[in-house]
């Protein structure tokens, strides 16, 4: 049985460097499948990402050290090293006004949108092979909206507000037919013209 994590905290990124650091499709895997609870050795983090486990171990040291990743108690041979996720809810809170604050902004949310699409398309094309009652489930919607600043704020503040009761949950504290789910928000002002 893994060891508790510590207490949870939040911890804000505000480094150019820490947030690029985020933006590696492979650490954004590890980071993925850490998150689900799992304590996953280096070994069992390059099947994942498709590099060597040396690669994947320099990944993960990177991640310990912005605080994403640490190091879990050995497992019963003492030889396997596995990692956790750090307990706490990370968010990118940097200035995009500088050159180096907006090139990384822009880096993590791409790599991340494109991890996000990728897990959506991949349950859509294999959603016929779920059990039935998963099926019929992932939706994509989209609404365009004429909306003040204010408005927006409020309406963005209403949908977290709508997810944070089930943010509390870990793979220890999950219902029995719970299943991980993505669910991303983006709110996004269209170009001016």
């Amino acid at each position: 049985m893994p060891a508790d994590p510590p207490s949870r905290r939040d911890q804000r990124l505000r480094d150019p460097r820490a947030i690029r650091a985020l933006a590696h499709p492979a650490r954004l895997a590890i980071i993925d499948a850490l998150a689900s609870g799992d304590e996953l050795t280096a070994t069992e983090c390059a099947e994942l990402t498709g590099l060597s486990p040396s690669a994947t171990a320099y990944h993960l040291k990177l991640l310990e050290r912005y605080d994403l990743a640490e190091r879990a108690p050995a497992r019963n041979d003492g030889r396997e090293r596995p990692w956790r996720a750090t307990d706490g809810r990370t968010s990118v809170d940097l200035d995009p006004s500088t050159p180096a604050g907006a090139a990384a902004t822009t880096a993590v949310a791409s790599a991340y949108f494109d991890r996000s699409r990728a897990l959506g398309i991949e349950f859509i094309a294999t959603e016929r092979d779920e059990p039935a009652e998963w099926q019929d489930v992932a939706a994509l919607a989209n609404a365009d909206l004429w909306l003040t600043a204010e408005e927006t704020r409020d309406v963005t503040a209403a949908l977290a507000a709508a997810l944070e009761p089930y943010r509390s949950r870990t793979a220890r504290t999950r219902p029995d037919s719970s299943r991980r789910v993505r669910i991303m928000t983006m709110v996004s002002p269209h170009p001016r013209h």
